[in-house]
């Protein structure tokens, strides 16, 4: 019964879902025969097909077509493509509550719209490649002495992002001078750029990374991601537990968080769950016992099993307005430090983006995390 409410609300939420993106088709092709001075039909058909190609190429990112050199670029004209729809309607409503007032005439009209777009998309492109370090402090109890830990997730290297993104990211990260390294998933998003060549800066890292998978690096290929981290030094780790820096960490494959949980994005199913696993886990001595898993979720279960801080990414915190309002409810941790009893769990925004190469609201981020002994 249970599974049948959870398809129906899905069957729901597309319903709504296309019905918006209708209502939103026609009212920018009448806005817009508004501005030019003639009949909307063309815009209909034109902003229909506009939609279209951007969910075709966007979410077919990570097929092998993909990286034909001329699905390529129309991948990274309509991934583009969606963001600027998304905030041409946005600043349309916008003005034309304004209009109501002003009355601007035609031309004035367009010129403000277009103007205002081009300047949050343009801002949104900068800030979504412009990675900036994020410090948080956390108190583990039975910490030995002070760890500073960097959290990498979420790069999405593939159509927009490459080796040159790699290496700035391994600057940075160097730069902090962290004792330990966390990558928590999403490394790679597309087989474009999924070679050796784009991760060799990995090499460079001067402190032991500690990498799980996550949704995007299994639609694109899991086996060859971890391969090529592995050629880099990289620690692969795959629902194991290993020890270091006065921590023992384990490393959860991208999993759900039980046999009902219908949120976590293609992951596998009959396998195991973080309900299952967190009933495995044992504290050995008096470490911290810190979980890696890209998805944010299952939090209630580790909390039972005395984890004391949980590291995750996915969620990217939303990546644009308004979408940071959708995450904020469809996630119990959005982006950020929270406590739940006696854990604390960190979800990083990540370095990278899915679709629209934009961010605007959130921040490209690489978190540092001083971790400090505490009661």
């Amino acid at each position: 019964m249970r599974q049948i409410l959870i398809y129906m609300r899905r069957i729901l939420i597309l319903v709504a879902f296309f019905a918006l993106i209708g209502v939103a088709i026609g009212y920018l092709a009448r806005r817009t025969a508004f501005i030019f001075g003639c009949k909307p039909v063309w815009f209909y058909i034109g902003y229909t097909l506009a939609l279209v190609g951007a969910f075709v190429f966007t979410f077919g990112g990570a097929s092998a077509w993909s990286c034909n050199p001329v699905c390529h670029i129309l991948f990274c004209i309509f991934s583009t493509l969606l963001g600027v729809l998304l905030y041409l309607i946005i600043v349309m409503v916008v003005v034309d509550i304004v209009q109501l007032f002003a009355h601007f005439p035609a031309k004035v009209f367009g010129l403000v719209v277009g103007g205002l777009t081009l300047i949050l998309c343009v801002g949104g492109i900068i800030n979504a490649f412009t990675p900036r370090l994020t410090p948080a402090t956390v108190e583990l109890s039975g910490l030995r002495q002070p760890v500073r830990a960097v959290q990498l997730t979420d790069t999405h290297l593939g159509h927009f992002r490459g080796r040159r993104h790699v290496r700035r990211l391994v600057d940075m990260v160097n730069a902090a001078n962290p004792d330990i390294i966390f990558f928590t998933g999403d490394c790679f998003e597309s087989p474009y750029n999924l070679n050796a060549e784009t991760v060799e800066p990995l090499r460079q890292l001067k402190a032991p990374v500690y990498f799980v998978s996550g949704n995007h690096d299994g639609y694109v290929s899991i086996d060859s991601v971890k391969s090529l981290l592995r050629q880099v030094g990289v620690r692969v780790l795959e629902t194991e537990v290993v020890e270091d820096c006065g921590l023992q960490i384990v490393g959860l494959d991208y999993m759900r968080a039980d046999e009902h949980d219908g949120n976590s994005m293609h992951a596998p199913v009959g396998d195991a769950t973080i309900e299952s696993v967190s009933r495995e886990l044992i504290h050995k001595g008096d470490l911290p016992l810190v979980v890696l898993h890209h998805n944010p979720c299952g939090g209630e279960y580790l909390e039972k099993a005395e984890v004391d801080l949980y590291l995750a990414g996915h969620t990217h915190g939303g990546q644009l307005y308004p979408l940071i309002w959708v995450n904020d409810k469809v996630f119990r941790f959005n982006r950020g430090l929270y406590q739940l009893g006696n854990m604390q769990i960190y979800t990083s925004c990540g370095s990278g983006t899915f679709g629209p190469p934009m961010r605007i609201g959130t921040r490209s981020e690489v978190t540092v995390l001083e971790l400090r002994p505490g009661e």
